[in-house]
């Protein structure tokens, strides 16, 4: 089972608070004055066309990308005070790491802990992986058993199929404990039973507590599995329960919205990935 993560105290019933969004790269803006208000504890899907800005808003909520501008709180703290404490969970599309890379499965879903064994201090920080043990193990034993891939733990990660490397990025990010699941399109190109399985781990995470924000592009499992859902074409058409937004005529909308750009020219574009900020005045 997955243990129970606790929201911060202030939080209310929002997970997520986004105010004015805007995020451009090389200033071309993917994304313009986005306002989300979005509830803690619920299963929500983010559904729009190609190039909608999906992805780029899980990054910017992930605190890898930087917007523009905008004011964004997670449950009511910044997004720096959340990821310090590993309350904020990413699951990457997996076309994002190199699969080729000799790591085992284990070692892949121990590095999810890697934030909470910096903070501890002291010697145990300085652990080669084989040697960490205690909760931290028992973290990932326990991710890997509600994956189903405790069986796998020491393949290594260039023999695993595309629905096994899912759930390896799904347990990674559910070893974290985090308050809130960030995944994007964690059911691409997997098999009927790997999407059985992924599905039901999230709503066991959200039954345990924890807000889920998946990007996705399908509309049907939306319809049956999400709580809320969001649709986006580089600013919000609509967010509310899927018997209202999953209407056929609000997914012509989004597909076919007339969307006009901001000038970015007008404003400073700061972009970071990892540890590298690039910074495009103007």
């Amino acid at each position: 089972m997955i243990n129970r993560s606790r929201p911060s105290a202030d939080s209310g019933n929002s997970a997520v608070s986004i105010c004015d969004l805007t995020v451009a790269y090389d200033r071309e803006p993917v994304l313009a004055g986005v306002d989300l208000e979005l509830p803690a504890g619920r299963l929500i899907t983010v559904l729009g066309p190609n190039g909608a800005g999906k992805s780029t808003l899980l990054r910017v909520l992930a605190g890898t990308l930087k917007p523009l501008r905008g004011e964004i709180r997670v449950y009511g703290n910044t997004i720096e005070d959340e990821r310090r404490l590993s309350r904020i969970a990413y699951m990457p599309q997996q076309e994002q790491l190199d699969w080729d890379f000799p790591l085992s499965v284990r070692d892949v879903v121990l590095s999810g802990r890697y934030g909470h064994i910096r903070r501890e201090g002291g010697w145990r920080r300085f652990l080669p992986p084989s040697l960490i043990r205690g909760e931290h193990q028992a973290a990932v034993r326990r991710a890997l058993q509600d994956t189903d891939m405790l069986g796998r733990q020491y393949q290594s990660i260039d023999s695993l199929s595309g629905g096994q490397r899912k759930r390896v990025l799904l347990a990674r990010a559910l070893v974290q404990e985090a308050s809130l699941l960030l995944l994007d399109e964690p059911l691409a190109g997997v098999d009927n039973a790997s999407e059985e399985l992924i599905m039901r781990v999230l709503r066991q995470a959200r039954d345990q507590g924890r807000t889920v924000l998946m990007v996705t592009h399908d509309v049907i499992g939306a319809r049956k599995s999400a709580d809320h859902v969001v649709l986006i074409n580089r600013q919000v058409v609509g967010q509310g329960p899927p018997d209202a937004l999953l209407s056929d005529d609000m997914l012509a909308r989004v597909a076919t919205i007339n969307w006009i750009k901001p000038r970015a020219e007008e404003h400073p574009v700061s972009i970071r990935t990892g540890a590298t900020e690039t910074v495009i005045a103007s």
